[in-house]
């Protein structure tokens, strides 16, 4: 079949038979468009992150050339990741009508239902897509969707979740201690000193929200854990953490505050509690990136008279930026705050900043292996036994989360973790491993 080019060229040469024709002829009409130049020129935009470029292109040949479905299929994929989310769900809707199997096309469908807010129409073509065997990528987007779907089904209504997990495995220093039994020419006791352990956790929660409007709801939360390290009980903890908020949303902006309040015990004694306020603010910045800035203030306060050395205000401030893939989840952040000590004698004013790295991969039969590592500075304000306190962390951990194992609406993991903390003061210096299986589910 010749090309529209070499139809041109024939046209021209039969024209060229008389001067006086050409002369008398007004100019030629420009040559039909190529449609396959156009559409490689409109994947070219959008796989580099361009879909108003190719919305612009493809938009004012809509006339002629809409009811193709590669036509349908490009308009409708550049107009949803331009934002014209109508626009989108006008043209892939007749493309799915004429074609019911083509599962990319309603893939893209459910995703601009998803941003127009029509919730059931998205929750129907999502699982319509994972009905038709699709490759693991698609499973997995269309899982999170599907997850979402049901967080803004109950901003709507008032709502009750609850959840229970335990857990159980193995700390090669369950103190987090040094494994020098000397320091400045003393010997320190046992609870002082690295000790492994096996260990047991458990926990329960619950979180109520309630509507207050379209995009803003209020929450409250309760949550109890508890470790239990057989081989050193003196380490076993408690916490209840209690909290209440207000969350509003407005088009790709998310904020939030809230209160809270935790009770910590330490071997079945009153240990501490820490009051605070919470702020946070999210914004998704383009179809695959999200950006969370957080910050919290509050106030440390230990119960025992011997401890109130330790008391501080408490500053902790963040931002992260997440960047989704089609089988990947990746987050960077960066983290800053300090203590500020209430006795005047007191060594525990400090100054802290960190940086923190994980990277999520969602594998089929809902499995995801993950990976985090970071790193924090701290610096103490004064000195430690007449010594500069400068402490470093080091943490990383690998994983991976099986959904609906082992069986129905549980999901178990298996976490292995490894620290360790070099300071200027020896007493402080530590290295950690944890290896731990749990198990959760949510009601």
């Amino acid at each position: 079949m010749k090309n529209a080019w070499s139809l041109a060229d024939a046209h021209l040469r039969g024209l060229a038979v008389c001067l006086c024709l050409i002369v008398a002829t007004p100019a030629i009409s420009a040559a039909p468009v190529d449609r396959e130049a156009v559409y490689s020129k409109a994947r070219d935009f959008l796989a580099n992150g361009q879909p108003r470029k190719a919305y612009d292109l493809l938009i004012k040949r809509e006339g002629s050339w809409s009811g193709r479905d590669d036509y349908d299929y490009l308009l409708g994929v550049a107009a949803l990741d331009s934002g014209e989310a109508s626009e989108s769900v006008f043209t892939l809707q007749r493309l799915v009508l004429r074609k019911p199997g083509f599962s990319g096309a309603r893939l893209e469908l459910a995703r601009a239902y998803f941003e127009l807010g029509e919730n059931e129409s998205a929750r129907r073509e999502f699982q319509r897509v994972l009905t038709e065997n699709p490759p693991p990528n698609v499973v997995a987007a269309s899982n999170e969707y599907l997850k979402a779907i049901d967080v803004r089904a109950r901003q709507y209504k008032s709502d009750t979740q609850y959840s229970f997990d335990f857990g159980f495995g193995y700390d090669s220093n369950a103190p987090a201690a040094t494994e020098d039994d000397v320091f400045l020419n003393f010997t320190l006791s046992p609870n002082n000193l690295e000790q492994s352990s096996a260990f047991a956790s458990a926990a329960v929660g619950a979180l109520y929200t309630r509507p207050v409007g379209p995009k803003s709801q209020l929450f409250l939360n309760a949550n109890l854990d508890h470790r239990t390290n057989p081989s050193t009980h003196f380490v076993d903890s408690s916490n209840l953490n209690l909290g209440a908020g207000w969350s509003l949303q407005r088009g790709v902006n998310t904020f939030s505050v809230s209160a809270s309040r935790v009770y910590s015990w330490l071997d079945r004694s009153e240990n501490k509690h820490d009051t605070g306020i919470n702020f946070s603010y999210g914004r998704r910045l383009t179809e695959s990136w999200n950006l969370l800035a957080f910050a919290r203030a509050s106030q440390v306060r230990f119960e025992e008279a011997a401890l109130e050395v330790q008391d501080v205000d408490r500053l902790t401030y963040g931002v992260s930026v997440s960047q989704s893939f089609k089988t990947a989840l990746m987050n960077v952040s960066l983290t800053g705050g300090g203590d500020d000590a209430r006795q005047s004698a007191s060594p525990f004013s400090t100054d802290t900043y960190g940086i923190n790295f994980s990277n999520t991969w969602f594998r089929p039969g809902g499995k995801q292996y993950f990976l985090e590592a970071g790193f924090s500075n701290t610096e103490y304000d004064d000195p430690f036994f007449a010594l500069n306190r400068d402490d470093d962390l080091v943490t990383f951990a690998v994983g991976t989360t099986w959904s609906n194992f082992p069986v129905a609406d549980w999901t178990s993991s298996f976490r292995l973790s490894y620290s360790e903390k070099d300071s200027t003061v020896s007493l402080y210096e530590f290295d950690r491993i944890e290896a731990g299986f749990s198990l959760q589910k949510l009601f």
